[in-house]
């Protein structure tokens, strides 16, 4: 009986304890700070809309969440010639700064060749024709040293044609492994921009309400996925 009441005490402090942390964690930060990537450039792309309209999402229906698109475009091809005694070109500092600055990180990923975009992926498949900046590029630029993804949970979306640009995301997951981010596993968003009923308008802009709601549902999962990783963070 003894060890019985020891126990539940034991389970009361410690839940007391999570949840000390976890008010601390909501105090010191009171609002997820996203940083948005876009692996395409092009003025109408879908990917940028899908990116535009979870901007819109997380002001309009998600209390916690704050995203930011965070341009790749400026960033020159990687060449560590450019390294000078631990500095980077300012575009790469710059955007490593963002990338460090932030809680986690939104993925809008097309697919080329069944692959994310990259270097030599835009070279065979004449991508930068149809402005399209190397996401490779930027992860790989972020990731010499200091490896400013480490730690970040993230999530991917991304569409197209037959299978909505979900091979991109197997790879880019693989990629996510070496340099330690950590996706959300569910929900999965792969969209097909080209079936019925229309998904973008001319402009680029997602319409397609159920889209819509699947995207809000993926930026909610990231938003607890990523408190409940500050809060183990807290606590080591």
């Amino acid at each position: 009986m003894q060890v019985e009441e020891e126990t539940k005490k034991l389970e009361r402090e410690t839940e007391r304890e999570n949840m000390e942390a976890a008010i601390a964690v909501n105090v010191a930060k009171p609002v997820i700070k996203v940083a948005a990537l876009c692996g395409s450039i092009r003025k109408a792309s879908f990917h940028r809309g899908l990116i535009h309209s979870a901007i819109k999402i997380s002001k309009e229906a998600i209390n916690g969440m704050e995203i930011e698109y965070v341009e790749i475009a400026p960033l020159p091809m990687l060449d560590t010639d450019l390294e000078v005694n631990g500095t980077y070109p300012p575009a790469v500092e710059a955007f490593r700064q963002k990338i460090l600055e932030a809680d986690s990180i939104l993925f809008a990923s097309p697919e080329y060749n069944y692959s994310v975009t990259g270097p030599m992926e835009c070279i065979k498949s004449k991508a930068f024709l149809d402005h399209t900046a190397p996401l490779k590029n930027a992860i790989d630029w972020a990731s010499r040293p200091p490896n400013v993804w480490a730690d970040k949970p993230a999530a991917i979306i991304s569409t197209g044609g037959n299978f909505g640009g979900g091979r991109s995301q197997y790879h880019l997951r693989q990629i996510g492994i070496y340099i330690d981010i950590h996706f959300i596993n569910k929900p999965e968003f792969f969209l097909n921009a080209f079936e019925p009923p229309t998904k973008f308008d001319a402009d680029g802009n997602l319409i397609d309400e159920d889209a819509k709601e699947r995207l809000k549902e993926v930026l909610v999962s990231l938003q607890a996925f990523t408190r409940r990783l500050l809060l183990l963070q807290g606590n080591n």
